[in-house]
C-alpha cells in the first residue's frame, strides 16, 4: 500500500520559501472575463453600466439597472500556444468549457421627491482567472544546464545538510531535512544524491566525503552543441470572484456604488524537464527532473466607485480597487531521475518521494496584488446606441509578500520593484442597436507590459449580438486574444527564458431574465 506522508516545512520562513516573480505575477493580473455583452464591448463598461460584469469594475453600476435581473454565461474558450527556446519551435492547442458569470441584481425605487430614487443590491460571481493551459517546447541551449539549478541551491551548504545519513533512505532525508533545513536543502539534495552536483574536497585535502565541505562543481558536460532541455507544463485552476454589491441613485445625477469581494483561488501546476545530449565527459547521460504545485487560498478586496450623469447623453465614471489581500499555501511534490555513466554500463537512479505520496507543505504566507484606478467615458446615442472608454492603472511594481521583514521576502519584494512596472489598460467599446430587438456590438481591449525586462503586453478584439425577447435577453460574443510573454525555466540557476505566444478564441454565452 502506496504510503501517504504529509509534513509541514515550520521552521525560519526564510529558509523554506519557494515563492518566485512568476506567483507574484500570476497573481496579480486579473481579467474580468464575465458576460457576453461586456466581452463583446471590450469591457469599456465602467460608465456604461447596467451590466453584472460592469458591477466588477465600478460598484455604480448596479444602480443603472432599470429593473431586477438575474444572468447565467457560459465562454468556450480555444487556445492556441505557440512556443519557442532557442532553436525549438511547438505549438498545442486546447479548449475549455465553463460557467464564467452568475449573478443578481434588486433594484428598489424609492418614492419620487426624494434625494435617494434607486437603490440596488447585487451579488455576482465571476471568473477572474482561468489557468486550465498546456504547452511545451524542445532546444539546445548552448550555455547552461540543469545543473545550475541544483548549484544554485547547494553552493554554502554544509555536505551533511544535503546528503543521507548512512543507513538512511532517500525519502527520509528529503522528510529530516525538508523539516529542519527547508526548501532549498531539498533541492541540493537531490542534485547531489542524483548524482548531478560534485563535492570539491576542502583545500589541502582529496576527500569528497567531508561533511564541513561547502562548495560544488557539476557532474554534467554539455554536447558539442549544448544542452537538449525538453520542457512540459500543464497547468489547472481558476481564481473565482463573488461581490457583494450595494449601489444607489442620488439626485438622479450621481451613481454611486460599493463591493466587497472574495476570492477563492485554486492552482495547479505540474512541469517536466527532460535534459540529455551531453558530451562524452558527462558522468550523466540523462536527467528527467518532475515537479508539481498546488496552491490553494482565499482573498479579499474592496471597490468605491461613482458615475456621473453629466448631461443627458454623457456619463463620467471613476472607480478604485483597493490591493487583493490573498492568503495561500503551497503543497509541493518532486522527483528527480538520472541516468549515469559508468565504466561498464550506464545505471538508472530514481529519487521519487512523490512516488511514495510525500509531499512537502510550505508555510502558509500572505500576498498582496496592488489596486487599480479606473476613470471611464460613455456617450449614449438616443435610442440608437452607445460608445464607451475606459482607462485603468495598476502598479504592478507595488505587489508585496508578506511578512516584509522575513529575509526571503525582502529581497523577493526588492526583485518585484526591480521586476515590475506600472502598466495600462485602454478598453474601447460600441453598440448599435439594429432594431428594438436586435443590438450589434464591437470592442477592442489593450494592455501595456507589467514586466520591464520583456514584453508581456496584450490585445483583444471582440464583437457580438444580442436579441431582446421583452422579459429577458441573450447575448453572443467572440474574442479574438493575443499575449505574448516570456517564461523562464526554473526561478534560479537556470533562468533562460521560453518565449510563449497565445491566439484564444474565446465565445461568450449570456441569458438574462427580468425579475
Amino acid at each position: 500500500m502506496k504510503k501517504n506522508l504529509i509534513f509541514l516545512l515550520g521552521l525560519l520562513f526564510s529558509q523554506l520559501s519557494a515563492q518566485t516573480l512568476l506567483d507574484a505575477e500570476r497573481y496579480s493580473n486579473s481579467t474580468i472575463q464575465g458576460s457576453a455583452r461586456f466581452a463583446a464591448m471590450g469591457g469599456a463598461f465602467g460608465a456604461v453600466g447596467g451590466d453584472f460584469s460592469a458591477i466588477e469594475i465600478n460598484p455604480a453600476a448596479s444602480s443603472i439597472f432599470s429593473f431586477s435581473e438575474v444572468g447565467v454565461s457560459l465562454n468556450s474558450i480555444q487556445l492556441k500556444n505557440s512556443t519557442s527556446y532557442f532553436n525549438g519551435t511547438e505549438e498545442d492547442n486546447g479548449n475549455d468549457l465553463a460557467l464564467n458569470q452568475a449573478g443578481i441584481v434588486l433594484v428598489l425605487n424609492e418614492e419620487a421627491g426624494g434625494s435617494w430614487s434607486k437603490v440596488s443590491f447585487g451579488f455576482n460571481y465571476n471568473k477572474t482567472a482561468n489557468y486550465d493551459n498546456n504547452f511545451g517546447v524542445v532546444g539546445v541551449n548552448p550555455n547552461r544546464g540543469l545543473d545550475r539549478y541544483f548549484l544554485f541551491y547547494a553552493q554554502g551548504q554544509y555536505l551533511d545538510d544535503i546528503s543521507r545519513l548512512e543507513g538512511e533512505s532517500f525519502n527520509e532525508a528529503y522528510i529530516s531535512i525538508g523539516e529542519f533545513s527547508g526548501y532549498a536543502a531539498q533541492q541540493a539534495l537531490f542534485g547531489y544524491e542524483g548524482f548531478v552536483i560534485n563535492p570539491i574536497p576542502l583545500a589541502g585535502t582529496t576527500d569528497p566525503t567531508n561533511p564541513n565541505i561547502r562548495s560544488y562543481n557539476s557532474n554534467t558536460r554539455a554536447g558539442a552543441a549544448g544542452y537538449t532541455h525538453e520542457y512540459n507544463k500543464t497547468s489547472s485552476g481558476r481564481t473565482n470572484k463573488y461581490t457583494i454589491n450595494l449601489s444607489g441613485v442620488y439626485q438622479d445625477k450621481l451613481f454611486l456604488g460599493f463591493n466587497f469581494n472574495i476570492f477563492n483561488v485554486e492552482y495547479r501546476e505540474n512541469i517536466r524537464f527532460y535534459e540529455y545530449g551531453y558530451g562524452p565527459q558527462s558522468g550523466i547521460s540523462q536527467l528527467d527532473f518532475a515537479n508539481e504545485l498546488i496552491t490553494l487560498g482565499t482573498a479579499n478586496s474592496f471597490q468605491v466607485g461613482a458615475i456621473y450623469k453629466a448631461t443627458d447623453h454623457l456619463r463620467l465614471g471613476l472607480s478604485l480597487e483597493s490591493p487583493t489581500y490573498y492568503r495561500l499555501s503551497d503543497q509541493i511534490r518532486q522527483s528527480l531521475s538520472s541516468v549515469i555513466r559508468t565504466e561498464n554500463e550506464d545505471i538508472d537512479l530514481s529519487l521519487n518521494p512523490a512516488e511514495n505520496g510525500i509531499d512537502t507543505v510550505l508555510p502558509a504566507y500572505q500576498f498582496n496584488s496592488p489596486g487599480s484606478v479606473r476613470g471611464s467615458l460613455a456617450y449614449i446615442i438616443s435610442d440608437i446606441g452607445l460608445i464607451s472608454f475606459d482607462y485603468s492603472i495598476k502598479p504592478h511594481n507595488r505587489a508585496k509578500f508578506i511578512p516584509e521583514n522575513d529575509d526571503f521576502f525582502i529581497a523577493l519584494n526588492n526583485q518585484i520593484e526591480d521586476n515590475f512596472q506600472t502598466n495600462q489598460r485602454l478598453q474601447i467599446g460600441g453598440e448599435f442597436r439594429v432594431s428594438p430587438q436586435i443590438s450589434l456590438r464591437a470592442g477592442y481591449s489593450t494592455e501595456s507590459s507589467s514586466r520591464i525586462a520583456f514584453d508581456n503586453s496584450q490585445s483583444i478584439i471582440s464583437g457580438g449580438i444580442g436579441y431582446n425577447f421583452g422579459a429577458s435577453n441573450l447575448d453572443i460574443a467572440v474574442q479574438l486574444q493575443d499575449l505574448s510573454t516570456q517564461q523562464a525555466l526554473f526561478s534560479n540557476g537556470l533562468t533562460d527564458r521560453l518565449q510563449l505566444d497565445q491566439d484564444n478564441l474565446n465565445l461568450v454565452f449570456t441569458y438574462r431574465l427580468k425579475l
